[in-house]
């Protein structure tokens, strides 16, 4: 398969320097689409990185974008119930059938993250064994398998949108391996995206899936000039301010 390419829109400078105009996304996302490129995305953060609702938008995208593929790049699913998640997910399938991926993880272990969870009265401690009872909790919604509630209307998918997992460490890999779609991870070097790789497909070998059937993807920061040293400069004070690193 080729490679394909997607584009991270900015659904939170819209709110720093656009006036919180949303449009400032929706023609991002209308050009990326005339552009040629496959997908578009979107983050999410309540508190920590203020930007718009992330599922809201993606919504509002679907109607934008009649060919791209719209993903979260990654939904953090603990700020939401189980069910309207579930709820959500399955109106999303019907507007855009086939083309939603809800990239999930658990957010960094860090005080921007745990301020979130507990402003919504989530504890913040095992962040992952709460991500996959959410998880699979939405699955058996969308597969009709629940016997105290019923959720109307189910995704036109079965088996619902398809769930990536984002994260780079062991249990993380191999989860994704095992349970999930899709992977995509954060990985600073192509040497250390082909380990975490290997890890991925073993773990899914071990437990009878077809790795090839598990969805890839490079979640890359890039800066453009025509003066390399520029562009790396930037690109420098970009993470150091936006991720600390």
């Amino acid at each position: 398969m080729s490679p394909r390419f997607g584009l991270l829109l900015p659904s939170r400078e819209a709110l720093l320097w656009g006036g919180a105009d949303a449009e400032v996304v929706l023609g991002a996302a209308r050009h990326a689409e005339d552009a040629g490129f496959d997908s578009a995305w979107v983050g999410d953060s309540l508190l920590a990185r203020p930007r718009f609702e992330p599922l809201t938008l993606l919504a509002a995208l679907s109607a934008a974008t009649p060919r791209l593929e719209l993903g979260t790049a990654v939904l953090l699913p603990l700020l939401r119930h189980p069910l309207t998640l579930a709820h959500i997910g399955a109106t999303l399938d019907r507007l855009a059938p086939g083309r939603i991926i809800l990239g999930v993880g658990v957010g960094g272990d860090v005080p921007g993250t745990h301020a979130e969870l507990a402003a919504v009265g989530v504890a913040s401690t095992r962040r992952v064994a709460a991500l996959l009872d959410e998880v699979e909790r939405c699955r058996r919604l969308w597969r009709g398998e629940t016997e105290d509630v019923e959720l109307l209307p189910r995704p036109l998918s079965p088996s619902g949108p398809r769930l990536w997992l984002g994260g780079n460490g062991p249990r993380m890999l191999r989860l994704a391996g095992r349970l999930f779609d899709g992977w995509m991870p954060f990985t600073p070097t192509l040497n250390a995206y082909a380990a975490a790789h290997a890890v991925v497909v073993e773990e899914a070998e071990r437990v009878g899936r077809d790795p090839r059937a598990i969805e890839t993807s490079a979640y890359l920061t890039v800066a453009v000039d025509d003066r390399p040293s520029v562009s790396a400069e930037q690109l420098d004070r970009y993470m150091l301010g936006y991720y600390g690193v």
